[in-house]
């Protein structure tokens, strides 16, 4: 069994660190925390699974904080020296399979943080339509959901409360320079305080 404590952080591999860390600073206000220049670490090559050559793998790190409340996310971004990888940067849809989709961030402005993403180069909202912005939920119904706990799926007043939180969520999607979809929604309270 796996005992969880907790998401440690989010790898994303880039061409250019110091402009990914300066991306990153401007689109989701990331503070660095820290920086490993040309890391040569055979240990930590092999658990990457660079069993042959280990010793020549070199890469840099940086560490950084999104201010996201109650607990901060983290970010490493990696530039990898040698050996250097493909670059592929998916431009995905919503709906494609493989790999995460999205990773999502709760926020309280959202008609201001569409803007000003949109304002971003390197940002590509998932919708280019005219009318792309964040919409709300549209209503839905106590049977349109099951709780797994049965004490909570006989509770009219707890689906009642998921109906009018849902029902209130607004949202959009986008994908950065590296090829990473992120959400950001407003009033997703229900998971916010699980």
């Amino acid at each position: 069994m796996i005992e969880f404590q907790s998401i440690s952080h989010i790898n994303i591999v880039v061409d250019d660190i110091t402009q990914a860390c300066e991306f990153y600073q401007q689109v989701l206000e990331a503070i660095p925390v820290q920086y490993f220049a040309h890391f040569k670490n055979v240990g930590f090559a092999k658990s990457a699974g660079f069993m042959e050559e280990a010793e020549k793998v070199d890469v840099s790190i940086q560490f950084l904080k999104v201010p996201t409340v109650p607990a901060p996310l983290f970010i490493e971004l990696m530039e990898y020296h040698y050996p250097n990888g493909n670059d592929r940067r998916p431009t995905g849809r919503t709906n494609d399979i493989g790999g995460v989709r999205h990773i999502a961030l709760g926020v309280s402005n959202i008609d201001e943080s569409f803007q000003y993403l949109k304002s971003i180069n390197g940002v590509r909202m998932i919708s280019d339509h005219l009318h792309y912005k964040p919409y709300t939920i549209s209503p839905i119904k106590t049977d349109d959901f099951t709780f797994f706990d049965d004490v909570l799926e006989g509770d009219l007043k707890a689906k009642e409360n998921v109906c009018r939180i849902i029902s209130g969520i607004r949202y959009f999607y986008f994908q950065d320079r590296y090829g990473v979809q992120w959400e950001l929604e407003q009033g997703h309270d229900d998971i916010a305080s699980q």
